[in-house]
C-alpha cells in the first residue's frame, strides 16, 4: 500500500512540473517578445496600444487604410421601397436619382434599380407611361429607357441585403448583381416610409438601422467598395445612419427631413445644373437643402 501511495505522489509531482513548464513556455513571448518577433512588429504593436482610444475616429482611420486602393469605377444602388398609387412621390424620388446618375455618366450596367414600378401604367395615371416630378410637366422621369432590375414583389429586404453583400443565388443574372470591388465608389439611395431606425418595404416588412449597418460592414470586409455615399429620403432619415460603423462612407445628419419630396426635389434641381466636368462639392449641395 505504501508503494502505491508513493507512486501516486510521484505522478502528481510530475504533472505539476509539466504544468509549470507549459505555463512558463506560454509566458515567454510576453516576457521576451524580441525572441519571437522582429523589431518592426514590436514597434507596430507598441504604437497601436499607445493610441488615444478617445480620439475619434481612430478605429475608422486605421481600418480605412487597410485597403489603400484607388478609385476606378462607379456604381449606384437606387431603392424605392414603397408601392401603390398613393406613394407616387417615392417612385418619382427614385427615378429622379436614376435620371441624375445616368446623365452624369453611370451606365445602366452599373445601376441597380429596385422599384415597385406600379405607377407609370397605373389605371389612375392621367398620363400613362409617364412620371412627372412637377405639376408643369417639364420633363418625364420615366421616359422610354428606364431599366428596372428588381420589380414589384422582388423588392424585399432579403433581396436588398443579398445584393449589397454579394450573397445572391448562383442563377442570378448579371443585371441583378452588384459586381463592385475594392476600387468602386457606390452611391446608395433609399426612399420610402420610415421611422425611428427603420424603413418599411412595401408595407409588409422593415429593414432596421442595425441590418443596414451590418450589411455595409460586410461590404467593407469583403472589399466591395472604395467609398460609399449613402443618401436616404424618409421620415426620421438620420436614424438609419446612426448604427453604421464602417469606414469610408459619407453621410450628413442634417439632410434627413420629414418633407421628403422637398428634399429630393432640391437634390434633383441641384444636379440638373451639374455636368460631368463640374467642380461642385458636397458642401454646395448641402447648402441648397431646405431647412
Amino acid at each position: 500500500m505504501g508503494g502505491k501511495a508513493r507512486g501516486k505522489t510521484l505522478v502528481r509531482s510530475l504533472a505539476l512540473v509539466v504544468a509549470l513548464i507549459a505555463i512558463g513556455m506560454a509566458a515567454l513571448p510576453a516576457l521576451f517578445p524580441a525572441w519571437f518577433l522582429g523589431n518592426d512588429k514590436i514597434e507596430a504593436v507598441t504604437r497601436f496600444f499607445a493610441q488615444d482610444t478617445d480620439a475619434a475616429p481612430w478605429r475608422y482611420t486605421s481600418r480605412a487604410r487597410q485597403h489603400g486602393t484607388a478609385h476606378t469605377n462607379n456604381w449606384a444602388v437606387l431603392v424605392g421601397t414603397s408601392k401603390f398609387w398613393f406613394n407616387y412621390r417615392h417612385m418619382a424620388n427614385t427615378l429622379g436619382m436614376y435620371r441624375t446618375v445616368k446623365r452624369l455618366g453611370i451606365p445602366d450596367s452599373h445601376i441597380i434599380l429596385m422599384l415597385a414600378d406600379d405607377v407609370a401604367c397605373n389605371s389612375r395615371n392621367p398620363n400613362p407611361g409617364a412620371v412627372w416630378p412637377e405639376a408643369d410637366k417639364s420633363f418625364d422621369l420615366y421616359g422610354d429607357d428606364v431599366e428596372v432590375d428588381y420589380r414589384g414583389y422582388e423588392v424585399t429586404v432579403q433581396n436588398f441585403l443579398r445584393l449589397l453583400t454579394g450573397r445572391v443565388p448562383s442563377h442570378t443574372p448579371r443585371s441583378k448583381r452588384l459586381e463592385s470591388d475594392v476600387h468602386s465608389n457606390i452611391f446608395l439611395y433609399m426612399t420610402g416610409h420610415g421611422g425611428d431606425e427603420f424603413l418599411k418595404f412595401q408595407d409588409s416588412e422593415e429593414i432596421s438601422a442595425f441590418d443596414l449597418a451590418d450589411a455595409i460592414e460586410q461590404m467593407w470586409e469583403k472589399r466591395r467598395y472604395h467609398e460609399l455615399f449613402f443618401m436616404i429620403d424618409t421620415c426620421q432619415a438620420s436614424t438609419m445612419t446612426e448604427k453604421i460603423y464602417s469606414p469610408n462612407y459619407t453621410v450628413d445628419h442634417q439632410l434627413g427631413v420629414p418633407l421628403i419630396d422637398r428634399y429630393t426635389r432640391a437634390v434633383l434641381e441641384f444636379m440638373e445644373h451639374t455636368d460631368r466636368s463640374s467642380n461642385k462639392t458636397m458642401d454646395e449641395l448641402v447648402r441648397t437643402m431646405p431647412l
